[in-house]
């Protein structure tokens, strides 16, 4: 079986929900990539896909209501 994107480092679910965790609290990506020793391009590169994928989500049930 084929590993998802999202299984890999430093895409992993405690990495995605530690960022989105900061994110909401209004921390500001350097800071959160410093906080889990991660660099702020991976840190914008998580959270622009989490964000996308919500974005994704609404769309699917907008379009089925």
């Amino acid at each position: 079986m084929k590993a998802r994107a999202t299984d890999t480092w430093p895409d992993t679910p405690r990495n995605r929900a530690a960022i989105a965790e900061r994110w909401a609290k209004g921390h500001d990506t350097l800071r959160i990539a410093r906080s889990i020793a991660l660099t702020e391009p991976e840190v914008c590169r998580i959270l622009a896909r989490l964000q996308d994928e919500r974005h994704a989500a609404r769309q699917q049930g907008e379009a089925r209501a």
